[in-house]
């Protein structure tokens, strides 16, 4: 994917600059990560299994045959080295968790095995508000949800509940929201929040189980949740994920009220549309037997017997058509990570011959997570498996801040790089010459957000004049 161009300096003779806009590419995840229950897939080569709730299970940032090295990364790093429809691998930028058990005891410790696997301190961070949950039990499938997120290409705006009417009291049964949802606000680190940049998730996790009267709770969440976002500007770009728990399949009117093209108060804006029903078929039998592979690769539940499509990024359409001015969704990118419909229904990421992962696995990190070493691990991280898509978000050109001699080494400052842009410095005695023409001096660097320094080295000859330099970005 193209993500921007720009050039500039020319060395002792002339200065320029000419830029064009570009966007940031995120990966977000979401993932029920049964944090808030114990261990109850186990291996005989899994170590420190889990015996109470709390801990990230393990598998989820360390392989669970050797839970305690987490720089051999898990599940959440794994992910970050897939390559995604159109879109190469990078790390993971924001994830939504369901099923923790607080913040210090479950999600802290992400933060932390993701750090160290990356070795960058403070690279991962989580929201500091603690989302509760019906009857204070965050436990056996009550845990709130929270999120973890990459300060280095995202900033975590606000963090609001969403709750019934009446505040937290009325959690559970009166509503139908057992467990309290969240309302991220988010924008692109490095530079200003604007209407333009800024985007809302929305984390939830539904009542468990089939039936009508749950069905009916799941309808209750539902509501408060659209209710919600009618009050934020209609243009806003919004992602509904979690825990859907859709037991009663496509036609469920919890699900339906999400995909509604108005709110319960009758306001038209923030109808969701999802991916993988966008024409919003209402007979799409997700819980029984079958062979159809446009199904298979729905579920997301359970990991080792797979039988459940439970979690869902469902998208505000202007998210999902790409409408020009703020997030969009990167077309091909949604999907169940380690599923491609090559495991059989109740069959096992594990041991039923997945070949989802086979061949689109890179090295992005400091060590290279194995197809065959991912599916174990999602089977000792979860029940579940996590969901995936990227996206794009507007960022403002890049620009040249500074261009410095060291010696004969040309140092160019760059302000709003992107992660994944690759630079390469081209060199020429002729400033007529077209670009194509000139000579490259230094290639395929690879560049981080934000703010960066590179170093041409050795390029600057004292004895050839008018040596003109063009840094490009793609």
């Amino acid at each position: 994917m193209r993500k921007g161009v720009f050039a500039g300096m020319v060395l002792m003779l002339a200065a320029a600059q000419f830029a064009s806009t570009q966007t940031r590419t995120l990966r977000i995840v979401t993932y029920n990560i049964e944090g808030d229950v114990t261990q109850d897939n186990v291996q005989p080569t899994f170590t420190n299994i889990v015996t109470t709730p709390g801990p990230p299970l393990p598998g989820l940032i360390a392989p669970p045959t050797n839970s305690a090295d987490v720089q051999l990364g898990g599940v959440l790093e794994g992910i970050g080295e897939e390559n995604v429809g159109p879109d190469p691998a990078q790390p993971i930028d924001i994830v939504t968790l369901e099923e923790t058990t607080s913040n210090p005891t479950t999600v802290a410790p992400i933060d932390i095995g993701l750090n160290t696997f990356y070795n960058s301190p403070g690279m991962y961070t989580n929201s500091t508000y603690q989302a509760t949950e019906s009857d204070g039990d965050p436990s056996d499938g009550n845990g709130p949800n929270a999120i973890v997120y990459n300060t280095k290409t995202v900033q975590l705006l606000a963090s609001v509940p969403v709750d019934p009417a009446g505040g937290t009291g009325n959690l559970g049964s009166s509503s139908g929201e057992y467990r309290e949802v969240m309302r991220y606000e988010f924008s692109p680190a490095g530079v200003a929040p604007a209407t333009s940049n800024e985007f809302y998730i929305y984390v939830s996790h539904y009542k468990a189980s089939t039936g009508a009267s749950n069905a009916a709770k799941r309808l209750g969440e539902a509501q408060i949740i659209r209710t919600n976002e009618a009050t934020l500007l209609s243009t806003a770009r919004v992602l509904y994920v979690g825990d859907y728990n859709v037991d009663d399949n496509s036609s469920e009117p919890g699900y339906q009220t999400i995909l509604s093209n108005a709110s319960p108060n009758g306001i038209y804006q923030g109808q969701g549309i999802d991916p993988l029903n966008v024409t919003d078929n209402q007979n799409i039998d997700w819980s029984d037997s079958t062979t159809d592979t446009n199904i298979l690769v729905m579920l997301t539940e359970e990991d080792y017997e797979l039988r459940y499509r439970d979690d869902l990024q469902v998208m505000t359409s202007n998210v999902f058509y790409g409408v020009t001015g703020g997030l969009q969704y990167v077309p091909g990118t949604y999907h169940a990570f380690a599923n491609n419909a090559s495991v059989p229904y109740r069959g096992s990421v594990s041991t039923n011959g997945d070949t989802a992962l086979n061949n689109d696995l890179v090295t992005n990190g400091p060590v290279f997570i194995s197809a065959y070493q991912n599916y174990v691990d999602l089977t000792g991280a979860s029940d579940h498996l996590p969901v995936v898509a990227d996206y794009t978000i507007p960022m403002p050109a890049p620009t040249v801040s500074t261009l410095s001699l060291a010696g004969t080494n040309l140092v160019f400052n760059v302000a709003n790089s992107i992660t994944g842009g690759v630079f390469t410095v081209l060199m020429s005695t002729n400033i007529t010459l077209p670009v194509t023409n000139w000579t490259p001096v230094l290639t395929n660097i690879v560049g981080s957000s934000g703010n960066v320094s590179i170093t041409a080295t050795n390029v600057v000859l004292p004895l050839v004049p008018g040596q003109f330099f063009l840094l490009q970005e793609k």
